[in-house]
């Protein structure tokens, strides 16, 4: 009986090892890969889903090629990255593209990192996808998006954390054709959530909704980006926003460039708001700072409610 339990026990031993040492830090796929592969370099996986489970914590699966590489629920620290290739995900029928779901404290890099990817929710019945990139998650974290090409969602982007101290960082993004909201942040309401945003060239476009959606406690820099095209550019929801923007162009919408909530405080700062039906919409309660340096003009209105507040440049 010892001597089998001994056996047992080094058995165990010996799947433990086996199941740790095949998470590697790197990880392939490719579009004739296969997910029964160990998604090695010579021996890739065909799809996002099919690496995770091969990729440690706070590794990375790159595409070795042009491919569609299926939609993917991340739960710890990853890169995906398309460099160099065509990497797609198609998430038409109301799925999302990639849902970021952190919920381990105990995640030692709690950072995930989306680059180079095309994610498509089109249908030619018209069941888009839910959203290109559904952020979750529980625990504080970053998220980082970087030349990602979206299109055809009701959501491009939707934030919907629950966890103060959560950071969304995006870069050469475009959005285009979403029939809820481009960029939607919506942390849960009544947490307490701080959730911050650093923008910098991003683009949405042709949005039902509006192009950028910011609520419930968010703070957020966003840097030469556009908002055009959209039913609105940009909303601050009345929910304590504080957002900075930054030779940032809010232009065509056909409702407003720029709505501000009844107890956000808005500033621009070399910005350009034109074309739209109303410039800027500045509730009751709400604030609107400008370094006088802006173009608000071209409007049907330029600005309905409180004259923006002209501040001197720091």
């Amino acid at each position: 009986m010892r001597k089998l339990v001994f056996v047992l026990t080094i058995l165990c031993c010996f799947l433990l090892a086996t199941t740790v040492s095949a998470q590697a830090t790197r990880t392939w796929v490719s579009g004739v890969g296969d997910d029964v592969n160990p998604c090695s370099r010579t021996a890739p996986c065909k799809t996002f889903a099919g690496a995770i489970s091969k990729t440690a914590m706070c590794g990375e699966i790159d595409a070795l090629d042009p491919g569609g590489y299926g939609t993917v629920t991340i739960t710890k620290s990853m890169t995906i990255n398309g460099m160099g290739t065509m990497a797609s995900i198609l998430n038409s029928g109301g799925i999302s593209g990639v849902i970021v779901n952190l919920t381990n404290p105990a995640d030692v890099c709690n950072t995930v990192i989306l680059r180079w990817l095309s994610i498509n929710g089109g249908s030619s019945t018209g069941s888009f996808g839910a959203a290109a990139v559904r952020d979750i998650s529980t625990v504080a974290h970053s998220l980082h998006i970087e030349h990602v090409d979206i299109a055809h969602q009701l959501r491009g982007v939707d934030i919907n954390t629950n966890n103060a101290g959560s950071r969304v960082f995006m870069k050469d993004v475009d959005i285009r054709h979403t029939t809820t909201h481009g960029i939607d942040a919506r942390p849960v309401a009544g947490a307490g959530v701080l959730l911050k945003l650093n923008f910098h060239d991003v683009r949405s476009r042709q949005s039902a909704g509006d192009g950028l959606r910011l609520a419930n406690n968010t703070s957020a820099t966003v840097n030469q980006s556009l908002f055009e095209g959209n039913n609105n550019g940009v909303n601050v929801v009345a929910n304590t926003v504080f957002p900075f923007f930054i030779e940032t162009v809010f232009s065509n919408n056909n409702g407003t460039g720029l709505i501000n909530g009844s107890t956000a405080a808005s500033t621009l700062d070399g910005c350009t708001i034109n074309g739209n039906n109303t410039g800027i919409l500045n509730n009751t309660g709400g604030s609107v700072f400008s370094f006088g340096n802006s173009g608000i003009g071209g409007n049907n209105t330029d600005v309905n409610g409180a004259a923006v507040i002209t501040a001197a440049h720091p």
